[in-house]
């Protein structure tokens, strides 16, 4: 009967797992196919200066939160909080050490040499 219980809550663990997997892989792909355009746009027009521009468009990333913002978890009365861990940012690579950060919900860009 143990075994029969365990068995049970081993495959309700796994289609829990597979159910939000599939929810967040879904919703990241729509994210970026939503916002592509419009953060390379900003993104190249951000980078416009002398030399090779990157290309913007390739390689996307979705993240939650900017991982730039020296900002700790703990720091939860921080003016830059929300956007450290709550909002939804693209990343592009452009090449060259170059990447851009898309705010989605801002509509802003910046462009860091890492």
């Amino acid at each position: 009967m143990r075994a029969l219980v365990l068995a049970l809550a081993l495959l309700a663990a796994l289609k829990i797992w597979t159910q939000d997997t599939f929810y967040r892989s879904a919703t990241e792909e729509a994210l970026i196919n939503a916002y592509r355009a419009r953060a390379a746009s900003t993104c190249a027009g951000l980078a416009s200066g002398p030399g090779p521009t990157p290309d913007w468009t390739t390689g996307p990333r979705f993240v939650v939160g900017n991982p730039a913002l020296k900002v700790h978890i703990w720091q939860v009365d921080h003016e830059q909080w929300n956007a450290r861990f709550r909002q939804p940012f693209l990343i592009f690579s452009g090449g060259s050490g170059l990447s851009c950060t898309y705010d989605i919900l801002a509509g802003t860009a910046e462009i860091v040499r890492s």
